[in-house]
């Protein structure tokens, strides 16, 4: 289920529309409702408000048979002002409606590669592991001068 090559886009390039007409096909509805089961769990009546499904925002891309939902907490439906820590979720579902990759806010993404920093800034090698004292052993910096006091007193 957790296929790192699977890259997820970019869910907010573009700014959702509102007011248009949006068709929603039965694949898409599978699809985000097992994106849902999976992240929100099953619901009750006991169910919390930020755990309720119409609590989230659903975005949802089509690329190539694959179905890319990004899952968010809608604060202001449960009349807070700020949504949880880690409070959203990605998906990827296949055509045939299987659950492809699943990356929770917080969880490291496997398929995220640093770019290649180069060489980087090469330091002479009478820097490497130089003390802060100086050069004569005359004067200790300030920074290293013992006190008989601490923060605690």
């Amino acid at each position: 289920m957790d296929d790192g090559s699977i890259q997820f886009p970019s869910f907010f390039e573009q700014p959702s529309s509102e007011g248009e007409i949006v068709e929603i096909s039965g694949a898409v509805l599978r699809a985000v409702e097992l994106a849902a089961d999976d992240f929100l769990g099953p619901q009750n009546a006991d169910t919390p408000c930020t755990d309720r499904r119409e609590s989230h925002q659903y975005r949802v891309i089509q690329r190539q048979g694959v179905l890319f939902i990004r899952i968010d907490e809608n604060p202001q439906a449960c009349g807070l002002t700020v949504p949880g820590l880690h409070s959203g979720a990605q998906y990827a579902v296949g055509s045939d409606g299987t659950l492809l990759r699943r990356l929770r806010d917080g969880e490291p993404d496997a398929s995220w590669r640093p770019m290649d920093a180069g060489a980087g800034t090469p330091v002479p090698s009478s820097e490497v592991g130089r003390s802060f004292e100086p050069p004569d052993g005359s004067v200790p910096l300030p920074f290293i001068l013992e006190s008989s006091q601490d923060a605690g007193t």
